[in-house]
Parts: C-alpha cells; sequence; structure tokens
C-alpha cells in the first residue's frame, strides 16, 4: 500500500530539512502550543519509523534515500506547479533539473509522493494530459476576449452560469462584451471541466505566481490568463483550440524563463 501523509506529517519532514518556504501549504502548527506540536512531532516520526521511511543511526535522523531525495527536492525547488481540477482535485509539483515530486491530494485531504522523471516528461506526460482532459478539438466563434474579476469567475463556476453581468462593464471597453459574455454564459451552462493551472518560480527571494484557467463545453473551450491591469487583478479569458491551451501555457513558461528564474 501506498504511504499517504497529512499536512503535519509534511510540515513535520520539512522542518526536518530546515525548510523556509514549502508553496501549497499554510503552517498546520501556528496556533498550536509548544506540547501539541510535540505530540504531532512524535506521532509523525513513528508512522515513517513503521514505514521504513526513518531511522535513527548513531542518534542521527537517517531518511530512507529515495524517500530523503523527494523531500529534498520539495524543500529546496525554486520552481513549483499546482493543478486544480473541477476546484477540488490538487497536485503540486516540486521541480529540480532531474526529477519531479507530485504531492497529490486524496478524498481524505491526506497526500500521497509519487517521484516524476525530468521535467520535459512531466510536462508533455502529466501536466499537459491533466490541463487537456475535457478538451475537444472546437473552432472559435469569437475571436475576442473578455475580462472577468478573479472572485466573479470563481463564483460563476460555481454557479454553472453568468450570474452578475454588469461587473463586466467597468473593465471592458465597448459592446463586444456583452456578445462574449453570452458565449461564456452558455459555455458555463454545460461546463464538464475548469481546470486550474499555477506557476511558482523563485526570482531573488521572492516568489512569483503566473497562472491560467481551462474551462470546456461541448461546444466551445475557453482559457482565462491570470493578468494584472491599473494595479487589479484579473483574467483576460477567450475562446481557445487545442492547441491554443497548450501554447497558453508555454507562454506562461516563458514569462517564467524571461524572469530569469533557475530550477535547482
Amino acid at each position: 500500500m501506498i504511504p499517504t501523509f497529512t499536512v503535519q506529517d509534511i510540515f513535520v519532514m520539512m522542518q526536518t530539512l530546515n525548510t523556509k518556504t514549502l508553496i501549497g501549504f499554510s503552517n498546520p502548527f501556528e496556533h498550536l502550543t509548544k506540547y501539541e506540536i510535540e505530540r504531532i512531532w512524535e506521532k509523525t516520526y513513528k508512522k515513517l519509523h513503521e514505514l521504513n521511511l526513518i531511522d535513527l543511526v548513531d542518534k542521527e535522523i537517517k531518511l530512507e534515500e529515495n524517500f530523503g531525495n523527494a523531500l529534498w527536492i520539495m524543500s529546496r525547488t525554486n520552481m513549483v506547479v499546482e493543478i486544480m481540477k473541477d476546484g477540488n482535485q490538487k497536485s503540486y509539483f516540486y521541480f529540480s533539473k532531474d526529477h519531479v515530486v507530485e504531492c497529490k491530494e486524496n478524498e481524505e485531504s491526506e497526500y500521497t509522493l509519487y517521484v516524476h522523471g525530468a521535467p520535459d516528461h512531466v510536462w508533455n506526460n502529466v501536466i499537459y494530459p491533466r490541463m487537456l482532459v475535457g478538451v475537444e478539438k472546437h473552432s472559435v466563434t469569437v475571436s475576442e476576449t473578455i475580462f472577468v474579476p478573479p472572485s466573479a469567475y470563481n463564483a460563476w463556476v460555481k454557479a454553472g452560469s453568468v450570474t452578475d453581468v454588469q461587473s463586466l462593464e467597468t473593465i471592458n471597453l465597448g459592446e463586444d462584451w456583452k456578445r462574449i459574455s453570452s458565449q461564456l454564459d452558455a459555455a458555463l451552462k454545460s461546463m464538464i471541466h475548469n481546470n486550474r493551472l499555477m506557476v511558482f518560480f523563485k526570482e531573488d527571494a521572492n516568489w512569483v505566481i503566473e497562472g491560467m484557467h481551462v474551462l470546456t463545453s461541448p461546444n466551445n473551450n475557453w482559457t482565462f490568463k491570470m493578468i494584472r491591469q491599473d494595479n487589479k487583478e484579473l483574467l483576460e479569458g477567450r475562446q481557445s483550440t487545442n492547441l491554443d491551451i497548450v501554447s497558453e501555457i508555454l507562454e506562461v513558461l516563458v514569462r517564467m524563463q524571461a524572469k530569469k528564474a533557475t530550477i535547482k
């Protein structure tokens, strides 16, 4: 049986390696007492020992080699990719030059670690296929773009329709947005999947974020690129072919590379 880990387990493992930041997780120990934290550490170490993933040798903690390498990548990576399918199926990918560690959430809010091959292999055989789930070879019926507030988009996905058309008026010029919003409304009402891609990369001491959503329906596909306009976070949406979607994802990576982010 493949072992699963709680968020507390993961944080104990990361703190063992003196990790400063772990993208994708908030600190579960923030409001606990020292005694409660110590109990969690003891429980985690016991669990890892029973799984033969950790041992005490000459009074020093020794990690099983493959397990230790996976934790080291998670701890020291400069690039993390998050994929979320339909708002609830989530995976984080922690990149190194030679391998990628996937931390996949299951239905019990626990996580399973998988070690994949090289980054190019993971993009082509794991990330692209997951982001393209539900994508059909639809043509584009409207070529114009539409700007949408992220909070409105998330609410519309949950509601399955455009519930606040007027929120678009102040951030979209001309009259085309009304026609485009009606097309978007039809796509939301017949939505197959809504997948989100987030890329986090470390530039100097700061983490920079790029991202996009992919919305699929029986009639057309949509991409929503995360942008900043007039100091506001917006989604720039457009109908997209399957090739357009791959290009959009590649553009995210190109922008990352332009910022000179490197993978350790």
